[in-house]
C-alpha cells in the first residue's frame, strides 16, 4: 500500500518525537485536510490534541502545561472581519479556553487593526503556510 503523505509534510514533521507521537502525526496528515495538517503541527510541538471536539465552532483543542487552547482554522480566500473576534471571545468565555485563530495559507486576509483588537482581547492569531 502506497503512503499518500507528501514528502514535504513528512519532512517538516520529522523532529525528535516518540513513536506514538509520530504515529498520531502521520494519522492526522493522512486525512488530507487543513485541520489535520494544523493539528499535526501542534502534536509535533508537544500538545495533546483533540480534533473535532464537542465544542461548537471549534475545529480542534490543544492542551499543554495545564492550559487549554481552542483552534479556529480559516483557509478560505476571503477577508476576515471583526465577527471572528466576537466568535472567539464567545468561545473563550463559554468553554474557559484560550482561543487561537489560525490563518492557513495565503488565502485569508486580515487587517492590522483587527489583529490589534484581537491582541487586546487576548486572542492569539497565527499564520501557517
Amino acid at each position: 500500500m502506497k503512503n499518500n503523505i507528501s514528502r514535504t509534510s513528512r519532512r517538516r514533521m520529522k523532529t525528535m518525537t516518540t513513536a506514538r507521537r509520530m504515529f498520531v502525526i502521520n494519522k492526522l496528515l493522512r486525512k488530507k485536510n487543513v485541520v489535520g495538517k494544523v493539528a499535526a503541527r501542534y502534536v509535533a510541538a508537544g500538545f495533546n490534541v483533540t480534533v473535532n471536539p464537542p465544542l461548537k465552532g471549534v475545529y480542534f483543542t490543544a492542551s499543554k502545561h495545564g492550559v487549554r487552547y481552542a483552534g479556529i482554522v480559516l483557509w478560505q480566500k476571503k477577508k476576515v472581519g471583526e465577527e471572528i473576534i466576537g466568535k472567539a471571545k464567545e468561545i473563550a468565555d463559554k468553554y474557559k479556553v484560550k482561543p487561537i485563530i489560525i490563518l492557513y495559507g495565503s488565502g485569508p486576509i486580515i487587517d492590522k487593526d483587527i489583529v490589534a483588537k484581537a491582541r487586546e482581547a487576548g486572542i492569539i492569531i497565527k499564520r501557517i503556510r
